[in-house]
């Protein structure tokens, strides 16, 4: 039996009216353009308390040990200095615009270049927080089927004043919950693949067409993880069990549109030849409608890229093509539902750029604008946290200081 889809992505934003609804606020009420840090009330005190509880165990050592925080001169400890970082990050000010806001709110004294220097300074301690976080969410139980879905992903991130691509985020979106569990910050130079994703055995990483690369799969299938990766039509080399060579297009023409297509195949390496991956070629044929408005996607993808449209791109974008390592215990149709899921991690971007900003950088400084993005991170992965444990410590929806 295939895993049971997510909640509508709506749902997740939206429609939560539980307690904890109040805690999430506390956090975005900072992410609007133009807001004011909170004066330190004792009622302000109280969130801010709430929401340490949802850090990690040792986060004030690590903020030590990573250099973060090292004298309580301007900032009196470094539970005030993420605090300041956490709003930095989410109202998108100028660092003489915040470290004025911290002034008047009573949270530090302190000027713009410090600010810069200290932001400079948590790069690794803000880094060691998310990546305990997740490491939270991959650890908590598998689900019944022994699967766990996680759609991998990239999203662009722009510096100051850029026409083009700085940085790139890789994210991978937990499907049975809704929950970031693996993020990376990389230049634009470094690809998407599958090899730079942690996996542990029973997960399946369903991505989109740039991921299938013999050795990405290869090291998802050493930690004897699963992919369901869509194809291009110029795919890398697939075999039958004869050893000769597949084309994915020749394979889904005798399809109909309502009859999934399913084969054996293998995934060729040239770095190990002799050992080609086992897996399946999945396809569907799309209905007339959707095949139209799919090539005139794959037109204007083209065009926009000053390029004449492929005929053979034009006819490969009628079907969904597939590479999976899953078994077939699980069908065809299951592996296409599991594909069509994958659109959460889209949905999640355009909530991470419209709701948090995730996408333009304020910092032309290079550590500093990492620093910044894995502010941003954190306070998604805070929210996420949020959300997630409202389901299970109702009706006050975050853990108490003695079940830690």
């Amino acid at each position: 039996m295939a895993p049971s889809p997510p909640s509508p992505i709506d749902e997740n934003l939206t429609e939560r009216a539980e307690p904890q609804e109040s805690l999430v606020f506390s956090l975005l009420r900072l992410s609007r353009r133009g807001d004011c840090l909170p004066a330190v009330t004792s009622s302000s005190a109280g969130e801010w308390l709430t929401l340490r509880r949802l850090l990690p165990p040792g986060w004030q050592h690590a903020a030590a040990v990573f250099k973060a925080f090292r004298r309580s001169r301007a900032l009196r400890s470094s539970s005030a200095l993420l605090r300041l970082l956490l709003f930095h990050a989410a109202n998108d000010g100028s660092l003489r615009s915040t470290v004025e806001q911290a002034r008047e709110a009573g949270l530090a004294t302190l000027s713009d270049v410090a600010l810069r220097k200290r932001l400079r300074n948590s790069l690794g301690w803000l880094q060691w927080l998310n990546t305990k976080l997740c490491q939270e969410v991959r650890a908590q139980a598998r689900p019944p089927t022994g699967l766990r879905l996680r759609a991998l992903d990239s999203t662009t991130v722009q510096g100051p004043r850029s026409q083009g691509t700085d940085w790139r985020l890789h994210y991978t979106l937990q499907l049975q919950t809704m929950t970031c569990d693996w993020h990376r910050l990389a230049d634009a130079h470094v690809s998407e693949a599958l090899e730079w994703t942690p996996v542990a055995a029973g997960d399946v990483l369903v991505a989109d067409r740039n991921y299938l690369r013999p050795r990405g799969v290869r090291a998802v299938r050493r930690h004897e993880g699963h992919v369901v990766v869509r194809l291009k039509w110029a795919h890398p080399k697939l075999v039958d069990d004869q050893g000769r060579r597949v084309r994915a297009l020749s394979k889904a023409r005798r399809q109909r549109v309502d009859q999934p297509g399913d084969w054996k195949l293998w995934l060729w390496d040239k770095d190990h030849p002799d050992q080609p991956i086992a897996g399946r070629l999945v396809s569907l044929k799309l209905p007339a409608p959707l095949a139209y408005h799919a090539r005139q996607r794959a037109e204007r993808s083209a065009r926009k890229k000053g390029r004449c449209p492929d005929p053979r791109s034009l006819e490969a974008a009628q079907y969904v093509l597939l590479f999976t390592t899953l078994p077939d215990t699980l069908t065809a149709a299951q592996v296409l539902e599991i594909y069509r899921w994958r659109w959460q991690v889209e949905v999640t971007f355009k909530r991470l750029k419209q709701l948090l900003r995730l996408g333009h950088l304020p910092h032309d400084d290079s550590t500093a604008a990492q620093a910044w993005v894995q502010a941003k991170m954190l306070l998604a992965l805070l929210l996420e946290k949020i959300e997630r444990l409202g389901r299970s410590f109702s009706p006050w929806g975050y853990p108490l200081e003695s079940s830690r």
